[in-house]
């Protein structure tokens, strides 16, 4: 059918536009969260030149924390020393989210929103691109390393903070391994921002040169990570491959993108200049749109 979708950490384009878009609001009512994601969906599809998307939103719950409790533990302590100002900001912008989610996506006419209660939107992300039709083709858009390990033929990864895509050409000349290797270095190195330890002393680089072959047997790296291989594996493996154990495929839909229902959603937000915007490819469209 040659389709190219567009998967999307919904999670992390939220995060990074209530950065940018600071307090917009309308009557009284943050929108800000709102009105830097739908702006930031139709510069994606102008970029790539499409219209299928797919959205993947985490869960509240993790599985990964029953198997490893300090898990992203960092994140989950440090709410409870926010201010009670805070406090509110932040269930302002979880608010934002669960309307997009629950709301306007689909009251625009979007079909392909996902969530599954205990797994992250990598999962989800994950599970989407490895049951991509074989004709169809898929950009992975995130900020997050981890779903490097998706990159396959007809699968690239974009990260918008960089304006870069990776394809698998890229990949295998910039780290000279294949993308189904990149779960044994992030095994063996550990993921800090998911607060995942790995071997004491290896990072990435030591990792992908311990693939290729390029450590030598005598060096200290190369005996600590035969040394500890096997039980960091055991620990890392169900907590860095994507996707978590059943999580689901997901079946894409045809999306049902109406005018009306774009126009209520952008009305009732008070997004004036959003009237004449329907998130779709409109052919013969030369101005180039920020992504935030």
């Amino acid at each position: 059918m040659n389709r190219k979708w567009l998967i999307l950490d919904c999670n992390f384009l939220c995060h990074r536009t209530k950065h940018v878009t600071g307090g917009l609001s309308y009557e009284n009512k943050p929108t800000n969260v709102i009105y830097g994601f739908l702006r930031t969906v139709i510069a994606l599809q102008e970029l790539f030149k499409t219209k299928h998307i797919v959205f993947c939103w985490d869960s509240k719950s993790s599985k990964r924390t029953k198997l490893f409790p300090d898990y992203k533990k960092k994140r989950s302590q440090k709410y409870k020393e926010w201010t009670e100002k805070e406090l509110r900001q932040e269930n302002a912008f979880r608010l934002q989210m669960r309307k997009l989610r629950k709301v306007y996506l689909r009251q625009i006419g979007y079909r392909n929103i996902f969530c599954q209660k205990g797994y992250e939107a990598d999962d989800l992300m994950a599970s989407v691109a490895y049951n991509i039709p074989e004709d169809d083709e898929a950009v992975i858009i995130t900020s997050d390393q981890d779903l490097l390990q998706c990159i396959r033929h007809n699968i690239a990864f974009y990260d918008p903070r960089k304006n870069k895509v990776m394809t698998l050409q890229k990949f295998k000349k910039k780290y000279g391994i294949i993308p189904e290797q990149w779960i044994v270095v992030k095994i063996l190195a550990g993921c800090s921002t998911d607060e995942v330890p790995g071997i004491r002393g290896i990072g990435e680089t030591r990792a992908i040169q311990y693939l290729q072959g390029e450590l030598k047997e005598t060096s200290k790296a190369f005996q600590k990570i035969e040394a500890e291989r096997k039980s960091i594996f055991i620990q890392n493996y169900p907590l860095v491959c994507l996707p978590f154990e059943n999580t689901k495929v997901f079946k894409l839909k045809k999306d049902k993108l109406c005018q009306k229902g774009w126009q209520e959603v952008v009305e009732k937000l008070g997004m004036k200049s959003f009237r004449k915007e329907m998130p779709m490819i409109i052919k013969g469209r030369r101005n180039k749109r920020s992504l935030l």
